[in-house]
């Protein structure tokens, strides 16, 4: 049974400047993660933990962290850059052996470049993320896949694109809640509020079953004389109901 628990890695890199805004992306991307684990907590009651910011992206670094607080999912958070200014749509990097890793990054595209207003121009929004550097693949998919968790990097969208770098600056709450959805479609969660009200709809389910099994009797008279008992009796009967004579 996989644990619950989610690791966020936001970015590392505040030099990695956006086209526009004067922010840079792990500005951005940290504001995005804590959005997204406020959410979880708030509205799934899902554990999630944003990494240690000072720690770095090695293996005994925030993955460490990761397999400490018994997380399963490990899930980095970018935006891309090196579109020469004209690249658009989220990608998703995946574990080649893990399919789990593949089906999360494909929700989580999805959902993100749903809510983008500027429509993808990526042949692959999935990309092996252990094809990179000769084969030895990024850090943040090698090292949680070793340590038995579930990795993706996501690249949100193109900061170096002017009009995504402002759209990302201007709805981080939005890009949030695409991550919050796409995590939930992975992990077929259901917000805290229709939980309830889903279990409040069986227990009422369940005490009408209990209502209809309970038998309630009626006495309807008593006499001295049976056969005046057995008189009432046959009454009953040609009326449709049932009945017995009982001795006390």
């Amino acid at each position: 049974m996989r644990k619950p628990g989610i690791y966020l890695s936001p970015s590392r890199q505040p030099k990695n400047m956006y086209a526009v805004g004067n922010t840079n992306e792990e500005k951005e991307m940290v504001a995005v993660s804590e959005i997204i684990r406020d959410i979880m907590a708030r509205e799934y009651s899902y554990p999630v933990h944003q990494a240690t910011l000072s720690l770095d992206i090695g293996k005994e670094g925030r993955p460490r962290e990761a397999e400490r607080k018994g997380c399963s999912i490990y899930l980095a958070i970018h935006s891309n850059a090196g579109g020469k200014g004209k690249a658009r749509g989220a990608v998703a990097l995946y574990h080649p052996k893990s399919e789990e890793s593949k089906m999360l990054g494909t929700y989580l595209a999805e959902e993100l470049n749903r809510i983008c207003p500027y429509k993808s121009n990526r042949a692959q929004t999935l990309v092996n993320g252990m094809e990179a550097f000769n084969g030895k693949g990024y850090g943040e998919i090698r090292a949680p896949y070793e340590l038995g968790m579930i990795p993706v990097l996501m690249e949100t969208n193109f900061h170096d694109h002017p009009d995504i770098a402002r759209w990302i600056i201007g709805h981080k709450q939005e890009i949030a809640r695409a991550y919050v959805k796409g995590i939930a479609r992975f992990l077929s969660l259901k917000p805290v509020e229709e939980r309830a009200e889903e279990k409040k709809v069986v227990e009422n389910h369940k005490a009408l079953q209990e209502e209809g099994d309970k038998l309630y009797r009626v006495q309807v008279g008593a006499f001295r004389k049976k056969e005046n008992a057995e008189i009432l009796l046959a009454r009953l009967y040609n009326e449709g109901f049932d009945g017995f004579i009982h001795f006390s």
